[in-house]
Order: C-alpha cells, then structure tokens, then sequence
C-alpha cells in the first residue's frame, strides 16, 4: 500500500510527463509553423524572382528583335485596250498605245514572276552584314545596315540568302538633277515584279532635310549618294524586294526605308554605268529609263 509521499512522487511524475509532452507538441507546432512560413517565402520569392528574370528577359527580347508584319502582294491586270467614253477623240490613239504597253509588261511580268518565302516576323535591330551583288559591270559591295530599318533590311537578307536576286537585272535608272539611281530587285525587269509579299514602312530618320514642305506637309530629304533604299508604289507599307542604289545625291520625301551603303568599288560600278546613259523609257524622258549598258546580277551573296 504507496504511502501519502510516494502519491505525491508519483502525481509529480505524471505532472512532468505530461508538460514535457505538451513543451514537445508546441515546439512539433512551431517547427510546423516555422517550415510552411519558410516555404511560402521561397515559393514568393520564387515567384517574384522568375516575374524579374522573364521581365529582364522580355526587356532583351525586345531591344534585341522587333516585330514585323509582311503583307500580301497583288499582281497586276491587263486593262481593256478601248478608251472609256470620256477620253477626247484627239488622244484614244495614245491611250490604246499605252494601253499596249501597260499589257506587255503585265505579260512579261506574270511570264517570269518569282516568289521567296516571307522572312521571319521578327528581325534583329541591330547589327551589320556585309553583301555583294555580282553583275556583268563588275562587283558591288554593299553593307546592309539593320538598325534604320531592321524589316526591310531583314527582308534583303532573305531575299539574298534565298537566291531571289540571282539573274535578275535592274531595270531602271535616273539622271535628273534631283533624281540619280539604279533600281534593281525585280527579276521580271517590268518594275511590277516582287517576290509575293509587302514590307512594312520603315521611314528613314537623321536624313538632311531638303527645301520647303509641299503643300501637304511633306518634307523632301537628302538620300545621299551611295544609300541603298527599298521601292515602293506609293501606298502604305508597299515596299518588297526592288532597292535603288543611289549613284549621286537624290532627293525624295522621306518614304523610302534606308537598309544599307555601297561600298567604294560599287560607287565606281553605278557611276560607270551612269556615265554610259539611259534608254529612255516609255514616257520619252532620256533622264528615265534603263540603263544603256545593261547591269545583270549574276549572283547577291552575304559574306558570312
């Protein structure tokens, strides 16, 4: 029979276990407490760290590439030879003449029309790439140059990689006071041609503005002679594959994407074939035409 003293021991016993069990439960909770605290902040910290690095990252994407958008190109239609009602007696003669000749070049067009692959829709902004075009009138080195306009840069790169300049000829050159180039890029040799899809505009910036605004607003710049600059029809975001190769300063509103120079050896090519002359062409003018001696790309090439 436990006397009073061992009750006591024994109740004492019993009193530690159980606050040694509860101190065990409550440091068993903190830990619990401290680990799920702990593993929220790496998960948050998780978090803000990938939002940061994908925000780094976008902010690289995008100072390194820009976005653009390549349109569809429309071929051009044969037009009716008879002159509608509202055209004089006195010129039907030269419209129907004219007519003619809008056709033939149409045929000539959709008889040797090429087609090359979009570029990708992004392109880099930055960078250089040398290129040279190899005619029958001897080399001419270029360096494209994306930062000005990197789409239609990217677009030349593309188009020369893909071959669509080889045997092609240009078919265009112009003397006039304000007005010197060489136009190539269309291997139908009509000025219709292109290779199927649009560029977008990309107008050139820090050129020298030339004279007054017109009427409209516009001001003309200086392309100064040996820039490399993308055709257009006129209309928003019509630029394809025809280039103009600036033989001496020309002026132009600021419309034309600028996408590289001519090297020294292919300013000496252009100014031996604008010293040769022009064919006039059909308006009659002998500052447009094609040029007297022919200038045929063999080969455009990028010099990797």
């Amino acid at each position: 029979m436990s006397t009073n003293e061992e009750r006591r021991q024994a109740a004492k016993r019993k009193l530690e276990e159980r606050l040694e069990s509860e101190q065990r439960a409550a440091r068993k909770r903190r830990m619990t407490i401290i680990g799920v605290s702990v593993a929220v902040v790496v998960v948050v910290a998780g978090t803000i760290t990938g939002l940061v690095v994908k925000k780094v990252s976008d902010d690289r994407e995008k100072e390194r590439w820009t976005a653009c958008v390549w349109g569809p190109q429309e071929d051009p239609q044969t037009q009716p030879v008879d002159p509608p009602a509202q055209v004089p007696a006195a010129q039907r003669a030269e419209y129907r003449e004219q007519v003619v000749e809008y056709n033939k070049q149409v045929e000539d067009y959709l008889a040797k029309k090429r087609s090359s692959p979009k570029p990708g829709d992004k392109q880099l902004k930055k960078g250089t790439l040398d290129a040279v075009f190899d005619t029958n009138q001897g080399a001419i080195p270029v360096t494209l140059k994306r930062e000005s306009a990197p789409c239609n840069t990217g677009a030349i790169e593309t188009l020369i990689r893909a071959k669509f300049f080889d045997n092609t000829s240009c078919h265009r050159m112009t003397s006039s006071a304000t007005l010197k180039v060489l136009q190539c890029g269309d291997p139908s040799g009509t000025g219709m041609g292109g290779p199927g899809w649009t560029s977008p505009d990309e107008p050139p910036t820090g050129l020298k503005a030339s004279g007054t605004p017109n009427a409209m607003g516009q001001q003309a710049v200086t392309y100064p002679r040996g820039t490399i600059a993308i055709a257009n029809n006129g209309q928003a975001n019509s630029g394809s594959s025809q280039f103009f190769l600036v033989i001496g300063d020309t002026t132009l509103p600021a419309d034309y994407a600028v996408v590289g120079t001519v090297g020294d050896a292919g300013l000496a090519v252009l100014d031996k074939v604008a010293k040769g002359g022009i064919v006039p062409g059909a308006s009659g003018s002998k500052e447009d035409g094609a040029p007297k001696l022919p200038v045929n790309i063999a080969t455009a090439t990028i010099k990797d």
